[in-house]
């Protein structure tokens, strides 16, 4: 029972430690803290006061202080865990409002005060499993069925795949703890095959270690994933919230420039005629801003097709040609992949470049360089590297660079802060990634790492690219 609760706390450290602000996974730690209290409260009666027999350690506060230790976490693992099973169900499924979800965190509450009158205290707790088949059983079985629900109904193939990895992840757990727990006991109250849970607990724990060191190669798989997922909520938060802010604004900028078209200006004087062209200017302008908005904030929508690398890196090296020239920044190109060609989206990825390529040329300074080199990873992967000699990003400032509307530019009123963001967000998509590295007043390197094959979903177009417009 250590084991257990060694590994179901260290379990929610990993999970809290890599997105607090997730709600789902936020239930996911509350349930792995239950499972950690159910160990300690075993280990209590099973290891600690024996050894403390063993030396004779007997005081009375010690054993008053251990059997209450023993009630409350015995209380709170048993009780409390089919409680967050169907929470974190609820609020990973996403398909309830905010305002349910948040009704039902209270109302759902409302069995356990219940079970402090039935439960047995002395000489050691014994849970109403009884009663806990009318209301805990229901509520992992609902939690079960929300779970397969939100697995078949979702669209999107890279969040199918996110909820796939979590019910390989959870539902043995899950399972295990409703069979062994919740149902042989209500039986058997006596019975052991409960303490089986652990392995399923330690299997998915390795599971769990498993997919974060094939994500990444290490043990940062785990932090790039839950950000990848921060990064995809936020920017779903920005779009939604621009959409309503573009539309109500557009709204009244229409109703300004009608009612500017009703003004007959031989009637007005000069002063009044520059204050109505001033109003004309400035609704216009702030029209053409809310059209840029709305076109950085729409939603990236994937269709790949052929393209080689190369043709798109040149096509964005043209597109700057001016601007590398007027700064007499030297580009040097390390082309070695046999190779070029990848499905990727052919506008996106020309974006991408030329986003980061402007990036680097703002950068640099006198004697500025860029260096591009396109490699094969592997035979799965090629990797596009952007480095330049630039002034660098603070390492502050370095792991908000991709956030929306985070921005480090000065020139602020021209820029919205979603390069970078979109960068990212279209080669999350791609199925491959954007690593950034920098350091103060000696540059900055992005690194692309594109999948070369086709996998199972993506939208395809059957178009062979071989130069970007």
């Amino acid at each position: 029972m250590i084991t257990l609760f060694l590994v179901s706390g260290v379990f929610a450290i990993i999970c809290y430690k890599y997105d607090p602000k997730s709600p789902p996974l936020r239930w996911v730690v509350f349930l792995l803290i239950c499972g950690s209290l159910a160990g300690l409260s075993r280990a209590i009666i099973e290891t600690f006061i024996p050894a403390l027999n063993r030396n004779d350690i007997n005081s009375e506060w010690i054993n008053t202080l251990l059997y209450y230790l023993r009630i409350i976490t015995g209380f709170i693992s048993i009780y409390f865990c089919p409680y967050g099973i169907l929470m974190h169900a609820i609020t990973y499924s996403t398909k309830l409002t905010a305002k349910m979800t948040r009704i039902l965190k209270y109302v759902l509450l409302i069995p356990i005060p219940f079970m402090l009158k039935t439960t047995v205290y002395v000489p050691d707790i014994i849970p109403d499993f009884d009663n806990m088949l009318y209301w805990a059983v229901p509520y992992i079985v609902i939690a079960c069925i929300l779970h397969i629900y939100g697995y078949f109904t979702e669209k999107d193939k890279q969040k199918k795949k996110s909820r796939f990895i979590t019910l390989s992840l959870m539902f043995p757990v899950i399972l295990s703890a409703l069979i062994l727990n919740y149902i042989m006991r209500v039986f058997n109250s006596g019975n052991q095959e409960w303490r089986y849970i652990i392995f399923f607990i330690v299997a998915s724990f390795f599971v769990f270690i498993w997919k974060a060191l094939s994500a990444a190669g290490s043990l940062n798989g785990i932090r790039l994933r839950y950000e990848r997922e921060a990064h995809e909520r936020t920017r779903q938060a920005v779009n939604q919230g621009a959409a309503l802010i573009n539309h109500a604004i557009k709204n009244q900028i229409y109703k300004i420039d009608t009612s500017l078209q009703t003004i007959d200006l031989n009637h007005l004087d000069n002063s009044s005629k520059k204050s109505v062209e001033i109003i004309d200017r400035s609704a216009k302008h702030l029209m053409e801003i809310m059209e840029r908005m709305h076109h950085k904030t729409q939603e990236i929508k994937i269709v790949k097709s052929k393209n080689s690398l190369i043709d798109l890196v040149e096509a964005s090296l043209e597109n700057e040609k001016s601007e590398l020239s007027r700064k007499s920044i030297e580009v040097t190109k390390v082309y070695t992949v046999k190779e070029p060609y990848v499905f990727c989206d052919k506008t996106h990825t020309f974006e991408v470049f030329l986003n980061i390529l402007r990036n680097s040329i703002e950068a640099v300074e006198g004697n500025g360089k860029i260096k591009i080199s396109i490699v094969q990873k592997n035979s799965k992967n090629v990797i596009v590297r952007f480095s330049d000699n630039g002034i660098g990003i603070p390492q502050e400032h370095l792991r908000h660079v991709t956030d929306p509307f985070f921005s480090t530019k000065q020139n602020k009123g021209k820029n919205y802060g979603m390069g970078l963001n979109q960068c990212n967000e279209v080669m999350y998509k791609t199925g491959g990634s954007l690593n950034i590295e920098s350091k103060v007043n000696e540059g900055t390197t992005f690194t692309l790492i594109f999948p070369i094959h086709l996998k199972k979903g993506d939208v395809y177009e059957e178009y062979n690219s071989s130069r970007a417009n």
